[in-house]
């Protein structure tokens, strides 16, 4: 059984401001995204304790596409939308709910965002920079494939639905 100053310690912000109970739900949240699930506990733990958490409100944009960036994003809470944004309209592409991981082309050098994410509620996500996921990437070949095979599907997926957003609007005469 732990004392009351057991117990105290457990909840004790570490350096970066975290409490062992954030990094233990950090650790629950990335061990049931399919992509990190192969991943030792141990390890895993390390990207736990380096990811970050972001808050976004309802109407806010979590990225623009065209835009560089280095984060991926795991949703903890909310939902946010895919869309694909034209001179004169957007074109939605996906929604993304609680435990759907996104941005996974960022974690990758020399990318941009190819749609743009936008909070449709309140969102919570956990995030992992490229720096982190590049680690993981070496240590764990395995991840980087099942990576690239979840990125590839996912693009197919929406640029498949791009296209026939766009074939309803062409008129064959």
């Amino acid at each position: 059984m732990s004392s009351p100053l057991d117990q105290q310690r457990v909840f004790e912000p570490d350096a970066k401001g975290r409490s062992r109970c954030a990094l233990d739900k950090n650790l629950d949240i990335l061990r049931r995204v399919p992509i990190f699930s192969g991943i030792p506990i141990e390890q895993l733990k390390l990207y736990a304790y380096l990811s970050n958490r972001s808050h976004y409100r309802a109407g806010e944009f979590v990225f623009r596409q065209w835009e560089s960036g280095d984060l991926g994003y795991v949703v903890i809470q909310g939902k946010a939308q895919v869309i694909r944004e034209l001179k004169d309209h957007s074109i939605f592409l996906n929604e993304f709910k609680e435990g759907d991981f996104f941005g996974a082309l960022a974690l990758f050098p020399d990318t941009f965002r190819l749609f743009s994410v936008k909070a449709v509620t309140d969102l919570e996500c956990l995030t992992i920079d490229r720096e982190t996921f590049q680690k993981l990437f070496l240590q764990f070949p395995e991840v980087g494939i099942k990576m690239l095979n979840f990125m590839i599907k996912r693009l197919v997926q929406m640029e498949e639905k791009l296209l026939q957003a766009k074939s309803d609007e062409c008129m064959y005469g």
